[in-house]
């Protein structure tokens, strides 16, 4: 029987012992002013009200199917989180110490699958403000864990100045220890791949950009990236934010020095990861116009790249049950096999 229903109550779901210290990464807002080792984010804030009167544009099956997905295997010992800064004292800034990768196993019986296919890292949105990882990330990884690969979901720093450009120094120190941890982790292939969705899909597609990412750090290209309602035009307006605030947000009080230099339509070319895009057309707070003009790009450059784009499919559909684009994930699977069985 599941542990959790529509009727859950938020505050219920998110305080529940059987998270433990995975808990509070569920929905992750770090305050930077707490005193050092409290909660990012006290769950006696959460509404007073249940999952389903909570949703607003959520895949609610999908969230749910995650959460339970994530009780049973904790449960079952088989859920791990590996700290990516472990070892720093993390004086120049506090936020690191919860950057960490979660890590997600496949059954044992598929094991031998996973030891030949790209592992897997996946970060939920948030505007840089929180990492929603309960309702984008977490239900997403199912889908893939389920098809044999070994998922990551990514805790990186958010609710701070600057947040964009740490993000995308996080999501590297990620890649890099995994790499480098690879037996420890359990991962066999060196090759990965990114999933991320609003802001996180910002940041993977700044991370496959060459000289912003993964070459500028030193690190192997994706093999490719699932960039989910991705807000990476920074000239367009959001319609339900102001442009400027969330762009200071990203990066500075000086963020006009950096809309040239991150604009990432405008900077697709040579090196940039295949891509599969999914969006809906009702998605009323970042624009589907974002998805269809990085499809463009990417066909311009010779860059293989499917978009995926719903009708109804609002902001936040996660992994898209009960909405247009339902089943992405497997055929975004689809998409990385094809490339992977070319190489």
């Amino acid at each position: 029987m599941d542990r959790f229903t529509p009727d859950t109550y938020m505050r219920k779901l998110l305080s529940d012992p059987v998270w433990g210290p995975l808990g509070k990464y569920l929905v992750y807002i770090p305050n930077y002013d707490a005193p050092a080792g409290s909660e990012p984010v006290r769950q006696d804030d959460a509404p007073d009200k249940t999952l389903r009167e909570c949703a607003s544009g959520w895949a609610v099956e999908g969230v749910l199917k995650g959460l339970n997905y994530l009780a049973r295997e904790i449960g079952r010992s088989r859920v791990k989180q590996y700290f990516v800064y472990d070892g720093c004292d993390c004086s120049d800034d506090p936020g690191k110490r919860d950057v960490s990768l979660i890590r997600l196993l496949p059954e044992d019986d598929m094991t031998a699958r996973a030891k030949d296919r790209p592992f897997m890292i996946i970060a939920g949105g948030g505007a840089y403000k929180c990492v929603s990882t309960m309702v984008e990330s977490l239900p997403t990884a199912v889908h893939m864990v389920e098809k044999g690969y070994t998922v990551f979901l990514l805790i990186y720093r958010v609710n701070t100045d600057r947040a964009a450009l740490k993000a995308l120094d996080d999501l590297a120190a990620a890649v890099g220890y995994a790499l480098e941890h690879k037996a420890e982790l359990g991962i066999y292939s060196g090759a990965y791949a990114l999933g991320g969705f609003s802001a996180a899909a910002n940041l993977i597609c700044n991370f496959g950009v060459p000289e912003l990412g993964y070459k500028k750090y030193g690190l192997p290209c994706p093999a490719a990236m699932f960039t989910v309602y991705p807000y990476i035009d920074l000239k367009t307006r959001s319609q339900h934010n102001c442009i400027g605030d969330l762009l200071e947000h990203m990066f500075g009080e000086n963020y006009a020095a950096y809309v040239d230099e991150y604009n990432i339509v405008d900077r697709i070319g040579n090196g940039f990861p295949p891509c599969y895009i999914v969006c809906g057309r009702d998605d009323m707070s970042v624009p589907p116009s974002n998805s269809e003009r990085l499809k463009r790009m990417l066909d311009d450059a010779g860059i293989p790249a499917v978009l995926e784009e719903g009708g109804h499919a609002p902001h936040a559909f996660g992994d898209g049950t009960g909405t247009d684009v339902e089943g992405w994930p497997e055929r975004a699977m689809d998409f990385l096999e094809k490339l992977t069985a070319r190489a």
